[in-house]
């Protein structure tokens, strides 16, 4: 007669630790777990690197993104405050933003012989602090959420570089909390040259359009990288269009949406950027993928007279209608051939009409061919900055 037994779970060591399969403690999955801690490899490995905020939703949040993310690109840290240095404000708006030093930098890659993350090292970050978020609620974090979103849906790099398969988007490391004024702040990359909006008012002249054709290329296809994640941004402006060297960086994801989810305009949320808002969104309609488009075709006219548009303006509401019925800035002819025409496209009244992400890319660098083709030629396009205020029978209608 044969004797049974229960068959014994398999053990295995490594590093000169026993893992055997059995439920995790943590996700609740039969998986390989530490026999000290009754969890698995997946739990334990992020949960080293976590640091408690004293605040049960950002603690979750941190949470979910450093055990639920196989790349490190989208992993979330809480920092101690006391790890930057040589903090210094920069700006104020609907949040204070402040450079620093990170002391450590963010988590790099496990390292097994010590059994934690390794840290990137001393790097420089930009620190966005919100007013009044002792009491932070789920919302507040959407900035973050969007972009741990979008890695999700992507594949990875380096999370200090601009590398990788989603270039052109700013990078989000986590958040910090202010001791004094108890404020939490969003860690983000820190772009030396600033916002395309300021770059343009101090050097308009000096941006010849090359230069101006590879900034918009390098905006589209980020846009195109949200798009492909099924991500609108709702808030493309030239305060959102971050530069370094010779590249532009889509940032700011506080207002952005998955695009099944996304609802009609929010005064609260964009108000103070309403010549870049897609007509129609005024209207009422719901955003959707030809209203960053439209968006778009604003950073384009920005870029080819150094203003932004209706700069003279204030929220006028009869102007406003008159917008929705079809009033576009007044065009200049001093831009490089097809531009205008692509610009109209994407301001098009009717969002069905305007080029998708991809047909922009397409047409962008053929523009920039034939611009390269004229530079190389001694015969650039010339810069030629809007210096007169608006004359309404300037001002281009759209009919078709």
């Amino acid at each position: 007669m044969k004797h049974t037994s229960k068959k014994k779970p398999k053990i295995t060591s490594i590093n000169n630790v026993l893992y055997e399969f059995k439920k995790c403690n943590g996700c609740n999955r039969k998986r390989k777990y530490l026999n000290e801690s009754q969890i698995c490899k997946s739990c334990y490995k992020p949960m080293t690197a976590f640091i408690s905020s004293g605040n049960n939703i950002v603690d979750d949040f941190i949470k979910y993104t450093l055990t639920n993310h196989n790349e490190m690109s989208g992993k979330m840290e809480f920092v101690p405050y006391d790890r930057f240095k040589d903090i210094e404000f920069i700006a104020e708006g609907g949040f204070s933003i402040y450079k620093a030093t990170w002391i450590n930098g963010p988590i790099s890659y496990w390292n097994h012989k010590k059994q934690k993350y390794d840290s990137y090292g001393e790097m420089k970050v930009a620190l966005k602090e919100f007013q009044n978020t002792m009491y932070i609620s789920s919302e507040s974090l959407n900035e973050l959420k969007m972009f741990h979103k979008f890695t999700m849906l992507t594949t990875s790099c380096d999370p200090r570089d601009n590398d990788g398969y989603y270039p052109y988007i700013s990078k989000y490391y986590g958040i910090t909390l202010n001791p004094i004024t108890q404020n939490f702040l969003i860690i983000t990359k820190y772009y030396e040259s600033g916002d395309l909006a300021h770059y343009l008012t101090k050097d308009f002249f000096n941006y010849n359009w090359l230069n101006k054709l590879n900034v918009l290329n390098y905006i589209i296809l980020g846009l195109k990288n949200l798009h492909n994640a099924n991500i609108l941004h709702r808030n493309i402006n030239g305060r959102n269009i971050l530069l370094e060297g010779n590249f532009a960086i889509i940032s700011d994801l506080r207002v952005a949406k998955i695009a099944s989810e996304s609802l009609g305009f929010d005064s609260n949320e964009v108000y103070e950027n309403i010549y870049y808002i897609d007509p129609e969104i005024l209207k009422g309609k719901k955003y959707n993928k030809a209203s960053d488009v439209y968006s778009f075709s604003m950073i384009m006219w920005e870029l080819m007279t150094g203003r932004k548009p209706f700069w003279d303006r204030g929220h006028d509401i009869i102007f406003i209608v008159r917008i929705c019925n079809g009033l576009r800035p007044p065009i200049f002819t001093n831009a490089p051939e097809g531009y205008i025409e692509l610009m109209q496209q994407c301001w098009h009244h009717d969002p069905k009409k305007r080029p998708t992400v991809t047909d922009i890319e397409s047409k962008i660098k053929n523009i920039l061919l034939i611009e390269s083709d004229n530079c190389h030629d001694n015969n650039p396009t010339k810069i030629t900055k809007s210096s007169e205020p608006f004359n309404n029978d300037h001002i281009k209608r759209i009919d078709e």
